[in-house]
């Protein structure tokens, strides 16, 4: 929400009621910081809390200032200036400064003369005298800025009939009626405003940008904006995906987030924003895994489908799905594949979806689970002992395969089986013939452990 004030010391109020004012208010504290424009951190109107600024200081000139400090070297003309303020080079840096004084559309049209080692004051020249243009359009047109959260016909203007932001834009050169089937035209609500050229700084600078909209106060959407930018940052040279070391990280991070967070996320490849609510119970159930490290694990299922396993799990966390299918194409990789490691694996699963079922079960559930393991591992140990391997995998097998049916009444029945064929008692068993499918986690964690070759996998494991 934004509210004109009169008679005080500060002219405009923007009140964080909604992700894109939040997303705009932490880009604008940022740009006052930098600039040194003077500002009201936390302005009171009708119980909310935002901020009071004057809107003459929303200028193109330091907006062209901030963005260029922001992002620094990410613009080739920075990098160029870089090298071209070198003493000497070499033909590999000749060549890399001839790069990047092409390396975008304005930089092409402004820059026509080719460094050789003896112009540099020239193209230094060059480059100072077009700054603000340079900086404007690559800033405005970069895939990775502006041009990847807003519509760039509109950058900097006043305000619009809907809003300039991707995903919310309206192509105006099309009929008003191709919007959608039968649309009404009266109908449609826009809310734009001049301060959502703002929002790309409250991102972070990664190829999925994310913002968490916690919006309690104006300090907390900054601090945890802060927070999160500082630790993608750090992880920008590990090789897995954004949302799994966004993730791991609120995960890792106690004093973060702590409680249901709404978190705003923009990709390249997609010309809209997506709302991904990351509840506490998840992140909670997350942090009893000492090293979720553990749980990067792929595999090909096809020929060209591969299953990541982190990401998988981030996705169901983030969906506040079940880990059940997931499980179940694990223990059918490792009975195939033979992969011990996927004992590791599997367990974690199990563990983690416990953690994410219902309070009240919790305790019973791993208990039996316990149970299960210490008889698997039991009646491993003897039918090895009596050379009896190719039997253990006859009953796995038939067990995974129940399993990954849902059948239970046939998991019960081959559960009997190879009790009474090992002369084992099975006291987490009776969980399962009261409720198969509410106790899956028992009957994983059992097949798991049926393994004929489990103390060499567990060496492999480690």
């Amino acid at each position: 929400m934004k509210i004109k004030l009169e008679n005080q010391k500060y002219d405009t109020a923007l009140f964080p009621t909604e992700w894109r004012y939040s997303a705009a208010i932490v880009g604008l504290v940022r740009y006052f910081k930098q600039q040194g424009i003077d500002f009201e951190m936390d302005y009171t109107y009708d119980g909310w809390k935002g901020i009071a600024y004057k809107q003459e200081d929303l200028t193109e000139e330091r907006l062209i200032d901030f963005a260029e400090a922001y992002y620094g070297q990410a613009f080739p003309h920075r990098k160029a200036e870089s090298l071209l303020n070198m003493e000497e080079w070499t033909e590999e840096q000749i060549k890399l400064v001839n790069e990047n004084l092409k390396g975008n559309t304005i930089l092409k049209k402004t820059v026509k003369t080719k460094f050789d080692s003896t112009n540099q004051e020239e193209l230094l020249d060059i480059l100072q005298k077009n700054r603000a243009v340079i900086i404007r359009d690559s800033f405005k047109n970069k895939k990775n800025m502006y041009a990847k959260f807003a519509n760039t016909n509109l950058f900097l203007t006043e305000g619009n009939p809907h809003c300039r932001l991707q995903g919310y834009t309206i192509d105006e050169g099309r009929k008003t009626k191709s919007l959608s089937f039968n649309f009404e035209e009266n109908a449609f609500q826009g809310t734009d405003m001049q301060e959502f050229d703002w929002i790309p700084f409250a991102f972070t600078d990664t190829y999925e940008s994310f913002f968490i909209n916690n919006n309690g106060s104006v300090k907390s959407l900054c601090h945890t904006a802060n927070q999160l930018q500082e630790i993608m940052e750090k992880s920008k040279e590990e090789k897995e995906g954004a949302r799994t070391i966004l993730l791991k990280s609120m995960a890792k991070a106690q004093d973060f987030i702590d409680f249901d967070v709404e978190v705003i996320s923009k990709s390249q490849d997609h010309e809209y924003f997506e709302s991904l609510f990351i509840r506490k119970q998840a992140l909670d159930a997350l942090r009893k895994i000492s090293d979720l490290s553990l749980l990067r694990f792929r595999t090909d299922l096809a020929p060209d489908y591969w299953l990541d396993v982190q990401k998988e799990v981030v996705d169901c966390c983030i969906n506040q799905v079940s880990l059940d299918s997931l499980i179940e194409i694990l223990l059918k990789v490792k009975e195939k594949k033979g992969i011990g490691y996927l004992n590791v694996v599997i367990s974690l699963l199990i563990e983690l979806n416990l953690e994410w079922g219902e309070e009240m079960e919790k305790e019973n559930k791993r208990k039996n689970i316990y149970i299960a393991k210490g008889c698997a591992e039991k009646t491993v140990k003897k039918l090895r002992s009596e050379k009896k391997e190719n039997k253990l995998d006859s009953y796995r097998k038939k067990l995974i395969s129940a399993i990954v049916f849902h059948d239970y009444d046939r998991v019960n029945e081959i559960i009997l089986q190879l009790s009474a064929y090992a002369e084992i008692s099975y006291p987490f068993a009776y969980s399962l013939f009261e409720d198969g499918e509410g106790n899956k986690e028992v009957a994983f964690a059992f097949a798991n452990g049926l393994d004929s070759n489990s103390e060499e996998k567990k060496q492999e494991g480690k």
